[in-house]
């Protein structure tokens, strides 16, 4: 039997599975995050914590000081990210204005990006951005943007963009370091192995994905109950698809992942991947008609929700596009 989690450990877990980073000094905390950081700091609370990941995923996250790493994903599995990642972790150590522990903690992010680029010599500063943005800005939010306050004589000059580095940054490069160097030696059981596919593609195929199939069917009750532990997922089993079912997901009302979902649809049985770029000017006047909506953000959905595998140059529609439905008034339901 799964022993239930209280409350506080779910919004730790849960933080962790989002960001992969939880952090005992958060900005603004709230009364549920002061809880949670009060449970964080009692050897019981993370020993329930540590097992419950393990037990679901094969892996303890890294903890440096009550602060908790959780890095899974295709993101740290890319050799362009884990470049990029290194160097900005080393870039930023070095820093010689972060060196007296000062209050002021910005940083011109042009800096950063120069120094990173001068050791990631293959990726543009562009693409070095945009990778840096996505892990240190967006996901572990160690880095927060922050521009310099212009007199009314500066208002029409270009902004400069800066980013205030959190002063528990070099705590969460020990535990990124400690937790890359033993991710290598990680051994999964069967359970483990559904449980990261459910996590990372939220659904599992019957065709595409036999053997976990099979686990998932024999073992699916334990593998549920291991999920509603949160109070965020359910599991969907269909004739030949499981989803992993995110409580937290609000019907999707965007443009472009409306016309990402009309372009699975249409996929069917698979295009090429030349065919794409038509296919999506298609439904944008099909479903649009009266937009200008990109085709890279349409794109950018499709990866995002899912909706695609791309193999050997051709696209298919996964087995989750059978959850979404448009609406007449052009609005897509996700029965999330």
């Amino acid at each position: 039997m799964v022993t239930k989690l209280s409350n506080p450990e779910r919004l730790i877990i849960n933080q962790l599975i989002d960001n992969g980073l939880f952090t005992s000094n958060p900005n603004h905390p709230t009364q549920e995050m002061i809880n949670a950081v009060n449970v964080l700091k009692r050897p019981r609370g993370q020993q329930r914590i540590n097992s419950y990941i393990n037990s679901l995923i094969g892996v303890y996250p890294e903890n440096v000081q009550e602060n908790l790493l959780l890095m899974i994903g295709s993101d740290y599995e890319s050799s362009e990210n884990v470049h990029v990642l290194l160097a900005t972790l080393k870039a930023v150590i070095n820093l010689p204005e972060l060196q007296a522990n000062q209050i002021d903690r910005s940083v011109l992010a042009q800096t950063i990006i120069r120094q990173v680029h001068s050791e990631v010599v293959d990726l543009d500063e562009k693409e070095i951005r945009r990778i840096i943005t996505e892990l240190f800005v967006d996901r572990f939010k160690l880095f927060t943007l922050d521009y310099p306050e212009l007199i009314q004589s500066e208002q029409n000059q270009e902004i400069t963009e800066y980013w205030n580095i959190s002063s528990d940054f070099n705590l969460v490069a020990q535990a990124i370091i400690n937790q890359m160097t033993t991710s290598n030696v990680i051994t999964l059981n069967d359970e483990q192995r559904v449980n990261r596919a459910l996590l990372l593609q939220r659904f599992i195929s019957s065709k595409k994905s036999p053997q976990l199939w099979q686990t998932l069917l024999d073992k699916k009750e334990k593998i549920a109950e291991q999920w509603a532990n949160l109070d965020r997922f359910d599991i969907e089993i269909g004739d030949n698809y499981a989803l992993l079912l995110d409580k937290k997901r609000q019907q999707v009302k965007s443009k472009p992942a409306v016309v990402a979902i009309a372009v699975a649809q249409a996929i069917h049985t698979g295009i090429s991947e030349v065919d794409l770029n038509e296919v999506i000017k298609e439904k944008i006047i099909e479903v649009f008609p009266n937009n200008n909506i990109g085709l890279s953000l349409v794109k950018e959905s499709l990866i995002d929700f899912g909706l695609i595998n791309v193999h050997d140059g051709f696209i298919f529609p996964t087995s989750i596009i059978q959850r979404f439905a448009i609406s007449k008034e052009k609005r897509s339901t996700y029965d999330e």
